[in-house]
């Protein structure tokens, strides 16, 4: 009766860790406007246009209160307008945090801080206000 018992905690405590470590890898970010993904390549920020996305993410962690990733911030010069004008990459250094639960079930990153590792384009953003995906 006492190895039942035993077996039975034993299970019940590694249920509760595999748990603990489920919800902690449960935290996803919008990436293409319409799905959380788990460590996207590339995250939109204007999904009207697509001409500001975080490009080439590589993640160094990823499920914690914040993320870090290192990539490129790739924008659209607009010049002479937008339809007409270039994409240039900038090398950037990512930080998602605030992770709240979207209408979807998941708990979603939805703050994003980016560092210009060398030159920021002229009125380039630094922070971002993520949200759930557009429903799609």
């Amino acid at each position: 009766m006492r190895s039942r018992v035993g077996l039975v905690v034993l299970l019940a405590v590694g249920a509760l860790a595999m748990t603990a470590a489920a919800s902690v890898g449960a935290r996803r970010v919008v990436g293409n406007c319409t799905r959380s993904q788990v460590r996207p390549a590339t995250i939109v920020l204007f999904c009207a246009d697509f001409n500001v996305q975080l490009t080439h993410l590589d993640w160094s962690s990823f499920g914690a209160s914040t993320a870090f990733a290192k990539g490129d911030y790739y924008v659209n010069s607009c010049t002479p307008n937008c339809a007409a004008g270039t994409f240039r990459a900038y090398p950037i250094r990512v930080a998602l945090s605030g992770a709240r639960p979207c209408p979807d079930g998941h708990d979603d990153y939805r703050e994003a801080a980016f560092t210009f590792v060398a030159t920021k384009p002229r009125g380039a953003l630094s922070k971002f206000q993520l949200s759930c995906p557009l429903p799609g």
